[in-house]
């Protein structure tokens, strides 16, 4: 019989093997989530291949994904909490002493400075999201509303505009119909690097044999995707929002919009033509780095085509303007009758049914600093962007941030302004890190505690990757972790419970779940209900106190408790996607009741590592069945962006000679994975991976050649890197990865090699869209120096 370790019963209720062979999972180090599969000897991967068998990725990985060892096996795991002593070194505790105190200061705190005082950032990184419930759910139970997620540090604003112009679920993805598009202009990203999309590089070289699909890159640089498109357009940095105002004001002065569907989809025209009427495409034209004849001819051929789409990412949604441009791109194809059409763009639903909240429409939670607000975005719980976070700690206010758990994230390498981040953790009275590795943030943190990397417990990502079939991937655990090491949804059930956040399970309720069936499952959950409605404290949401009785009361049906979140959706799926479900499971399943039909789902969840598809929506669910609107007709004038659009219009980038150049903070390359790996061998080829690259005449003109060390300054602070010399960039533009700036050594006490720099040394909070508060990562204003060998630092 094969060796297995005995886990903790929250990871796995049965022991795991320490040997396997083609044992099916996935790739965790971008949110494609490649299905690969992996063996296992003596409890750890040592061969990992793609999956031709998953039905969401169908065989497709990058070069990454043979790394993902690296992320479970490096030498700065955590594998007991640890507490942090008054000369910033950490001793080991076990577990009832660290949910004790923290369970007793979170408490205090709350009570004493109010719910508004505790915070939870990060949570869902990647592959990993079955902490995400449980995470928003601790914020739930203590009453607070302070979510700070990597996410609205990208694409939350896409949320809120499709709520503006659409009233839809923030469940919902738009995205353009890429593999049927006859047009298809590209903006902001190198797919076939970056893997933004369902196989990119397969679907990019598909696009460019095909006679019927123009592809048009608009990019400040030649990439990878510009090379195998119709038309580059060499766009300035910073120049997108400026280039599709001037498509809108082409579609509108030059009468090139559909007319019959904006007459009788849309409300606010009039007032959008008034503003875009006075638009000079000549000066946007010349903003954005390109003739008037680009602009007028794209416009031209987007609008005429027969299913015409904009594919974007970061370029886009980490620069000036981003939550208009999120706005811009929705317009020009809404305008021109792309929107819900093949070829054009639509919404992609999740595993998590869309719904629309009652309160919606009331106003939205907002930040004591700013006055940003929070966003609903991928579900029903608002976040605001992690560039808030350190001035809401700072801010001389009584409700002011004094507590913040961080679980699956690392803001003082991911977030904008390091330097503020360090100033927000020590003026915090307590911080907390859950992490499987002892990273930048835990080394400042008052506890650390440790989790289990994706491979070590059960997991399941929730990114959708087709159209009309609605996938799960529930992956088991396929190698033990630290024996120590609990997964999130059983350290957030035992804090909230030692708190008093969560009123104690009912015995009667208990009693009701303890036989595993399905019949004890639905009983249990209706009466869940129910007892969590009587007497539920004023601010704290019952669903919260469900979800912890459920766990604790249930879970132990299924191979880990923490499955029970995964139970709540497949019954969510039965219930509010009946005959979506019915499609993909059969007929037989029609007469069926949605408890039965949901405990099916569950069933083949479980019975399929590899993914499995639990609902398929039918091929005519048009755009108005994701409108919200009573009318059913899109707003193209929202009053909260046209101001901003106004503001784009008038005001150009404003040229700072003592920072002479753009520098794009955090490209993706085929060597970085955002900051999950720790250890640097998992790159491969010849280094440095993190360098300053500029263009060939920017080099000669200041002297540089390949390999000279560089310092990049800002107000902020400055960095120092190597140079490399890129001519496929213009001059004024530079750009450095992202990913970097680790420290790593065979030793927790002193992490002393440092790889790369860490770009976030040199952002700044404060340089952010001003409605949504996400950074300008891919526009920042940079001098750069030139070091002599005497001026390179130590």
């Amino acid at each position: 019989m094969a060796a297995s370790q005995e886990v903790h019963p929250s990871v796995s209720k049965t022991p795991i093997p320490l040997d396997g062979k083609d044992l099916q999972t996935v790739c965790v180090l971008c949110s494609h989530n490649c299905g690969i599969r992996v063996d296992v000897a003596d409890g750890q991967i040592v061969e990992i291949r793609a999956d031709d068998t998953n039905p969401i990725t169908e065989g497709y990985i990058c070069n990454k994904a043979v790394t993902c060892d690296k992320y479970a096996h490096h030498d700065q795991r955590v594998t007991k909490p640890l507490r942090r002593r008054s000369d910033g070194s950490y001793e080991e505790i076990d577990w009832d002493t660290a949910i004790t105190e923290i369970s007793s200061k979170l408490r205090e705190i709350r009570d004493q400075h109010g719910a508004r005082a505790i915070s939870l950032v990060g949570i869902g990184g990647q592959a990993n999201h079955l902490d995400a419930a449980y995470g928003t759910s601790f914020l739930r139970a203590t009453g607070s509303r302070a979510w700070f997620n990597a996410y609205a540090q990208e694409k939350h604003q896409h949320h809120l505009i499709d709520h503006w112009m659409f009233d839809c679920s923030p469940t919902l993805f738009y995205h353009p119909d890429t593999e049927n598009a006859r047009y298809l202009l590209v903006m902001g990203t190198n797919p076939r690097i970056s893997n933004r999309g369902r196989k990119p590089t397969e679907t990019f070289k598909a696009l460019t044999k095909r006679e019927d699909c123009k592809v048009v890159v608009a990019d400040p640089r030649e990439t990878e995707t510009t090379r195998g498109a119709d038309v580059h357009l060499r766009i300035k940095p910073g120049g997108d929002v400026f280039f599709l105002t001037g498509m809108a004001a082409a579609l509108v002065q030059n009468e090139l919009y559909d007319v019959e569907f904006v007459r009788d989809n849309t409300e606010g025209f009039n007032e959008l033509r008034d503003v875009l009427s006075r638009v000079n495409i000549d000066e946007m034209a010349e903003r954005a780095g390109l003739e008037t004849d680009d602009i007028l001819t794209t416009t031209s051929e987007f609008a005429g085509a027969e299913g015409a789409g904009i594919f974007f990412d970061l370029g886009l949604e980490m620069t000036p303007y981003s939550t208009l441009l999120s706005y811009l791109i929705r317009l020009n194809v809404v305008l021109t009758g792309n929107m819900g059409r093949e070829g054009g763009a639509g919404f992609l639903e999740t595993a998590t049914p869309p719904a629309l909240s009652p309160g919606r429409h009331k106003e939205p939670f907002r930040a004591l600093a700013s006055g940003i607000q929070a966003i609903r975005a991928l579900g029903d719980f608002a976040m605001f962007s992690p560039t808030l976070f350190p001035e809401e700690v700072m801010v001389d206010h009584p409700e002011r941030i004094r507590a913040v758990v961080v679980e699956g994230s690392n803001p003082f390498l991911s977030f904008s302004d390091t330097n503020a981040w360090r100033d927000a953790f020590k003026k915090l009275d307590l911080s907390v890190v859950i992490e499987p590795a002892m990273t930048e943030t835990a080394r400042e943190a008052d506890y650390v505690l440790p989790s289990p990397v994706g491979y070590e417990k059960w997991e399941m990502a929730l990114f959708p990757k087709r159209h009309l079939n609605i996938d799960v991937q529930l992956r088991p655990p396929v190698i033990p972790g630290p024996p120590d090491a609990l997964p999130e949804a059983e350290i957030y059930t035992r804090i909230v419970e030692a708190a008093g956040f969560v009123k104690p399970l009912p015995e009667d309720v208990a009693e009701i779940g303890k036989p595993e069936t399905a019949e004890a499952r639905t009983a249990f959950m209706m009466a869940a209900m129910g007892k969590a409605q009587e007497g539920a404290p004023e601010g704290i949401d019952p669903k919260a106190q469900v979800l912890f009785w459920l766990y604790r009361g249930i879970g132990h049906h299924f191979p880990a408790p923490g499955l029970v979140s995964v139970w709540g959706i497949a019954q969510q799926n039965a219930l509010e996607r009946h005959a979506d479900v019915i499609r993909a499971l059969g007929q037989q399943w029609a007469d069926k009741s949605p408890f039965e039909v949901g405990e099916e789902v569950m069933r083949i969840i479980l019975a399929n590592p590899g993914g499995v598809e639990i609902a398929r929506l039918p091929e005519d669910k048009g755009l108005d069945a994701y409108i919200g609107y009573e009318d059913k007709r899109v707003r193209v004038a929202p009053e909260q962006i046209i101001s901003e659009l106004e503001r784009a219009i008038d005001h150009g980038h404003v040229f700072d000679p003592e920072y002479p150049f753009v520098m794009s903070n955090g490209l993706r390359t085929r060597w970085t994975a955002n900051t999950i790996q720790r250890d640097p061998t998992w790159r491969k080829g010849n280094g440095p991976h993190c360098e300053i690259n500029l263009s060939p005449g920017d080099a000669e003109r200041m002297g540089i050649t390949k390999g000279d060390r560089v310092r990049i300054e800002t107000r902020r602070g400055a960095i120092e890197l190597p140079a490399a010399i890129d001519r496929k960039i213009g001059d004024g533009f530079v750009w450095m990865p992202n990913g970097f700036g680790a420290k790593y050594a065979k030793t927790l006490d002193n992490p002393t090699e440092l790889q790369g720099a860490n770009n976030n040394e040199i952002t700044d909070a404060a340089d952010r869209d001003p409605i949504s508060g996400c950074p300008h990562h891919r526009y920042v204003r940079v001098k750069l120096t030139r070091l002599g060998p005497e001026q390179v630092s130590a």
